[in-house]
């Protein structure tokens, strides 16, 4: 819309531009509202957040139990290595001393 130097523009012009304005502004807003709908409200990020941290306690608590369930096993496996060699060495002392003993009765 250029104009000549002194010349005001028509009322048609400026009723043109300025629904021209009218719809660049209904445009905006509706992108805007569109935006805005695609946000999360702060009521919704808290009820995600405290679902995420009961998510991650449960998490933690699941890792606490292996462990717990890991050191227990790994005592059980000591306990047993240590029945294992009891079990094999004891016949073997006894057997010894069987015959020391009976070497020194002379039978």
């Amino acid at each position: 819309m250029t104009q000549p130097q002194g010349q005001d523009p028509t009322p048609w012009e400026l009723l043109r531009a300025m629904q021209q304005m009218r719809d660049d502004l209904r445009a905006d807003f509706a992108a805007l509202g569109a935006r805005l709908a695609e946000m999360v409200t702060k009521i919704q990020y808290e009820a995600d957040r405290r679902t995420d941290e009961v998510r991650i306690k449960a998490v933690e608590d699941d890792i606490a139990q292996m462990q717990r369930e890991r050191q227990m096993e790994r005592q059980e496996a000591h306990n047993v290595r240590r029945l294992a060699l009891t079990a094999l060495v004891a016949p073997v002392a006894v057997g010894v001393i069987v015959a020391i003993v009976t070497g020194k009765l002379g039978l």
